[in-house]
């Protein structure tokens, strides 16, 4: 389970140089890339990425991590008393920054990655039944555990991406 398998995307305080970047120590930096959406700073200083804003760009790190550096840092962004539940893991697509090149989020790149999405809007549950409603990290501890056969990122993520498909933001137009 110390294989880092779980690809994730930080945008801000865990960037390398800044305060909280040493929570990415032990992990796998895989480079620079960027993602559709708005990076927004909140009243109280908390970053995050205003996701219905589709047409603007935000640019962090991916890094692969294994399981317990993904429970630090969901302690981190989830349970501390730093962002108490302020934010809630989830997939998004994201796109390799090469330099010298406008991002175009060319669907040929295009990869996936877990990452802190802010929790600033509800969302449903598209199946109507709050026993489907799950902890992801729970989720992913279960799969890592129960899996007998070798697992890879990949798989990790599409299973995590048709869990996460429950939910649906009540945000009803996209921003440019």
């Amino acid at each position: 389970m110390q294989k880092p398998l779980i690809k994730i995307f930080v945008y801000g305080t865990l960037l390398q140089g800044e305060k909280l970047g040493f929570y990415m120590d032990g992990s796998e930096y895989i480079g620079n890339y960027y993602t559709r959406g708005q990076l927004m700073k909140s009243s109280n200083e908390n970053v995050y990425i205003d996701t219905d804003y589709i047409e603007a760009v935000t640019y962090g790190e991916v890094y692969k991590v294994n399981f317990a550096c993904l429970q630090r840092i969901n302690h981190l962004e989830v349970l501390s008393g730093t962002f108490p539940k302020g934010y809630e893991l989830n997939i998004k697509e994201v796109w390799p920054d090469k330099e010298n090149r406008f991002p175009d989020f060319n669907e040929d790149e295009k990869e996936l990655a877990f990452f802190y999405k802010w929790k600033n809007c509800s969302v449903k549950i598209l199946t109507g039944n709050y026993k489907d409603d799950f902890d992801p990290i729970s989720e992913l501890e279960k799969m890592l555990l129960n899996s007998s056969n070798e697992i890879t990122e990949d798989m990790i993520l599409k299973q995590m991406q048709k869990k996460l498909s429950i939910y649906e933001s009540l945000s009803f137009e996209k921003k440019i």
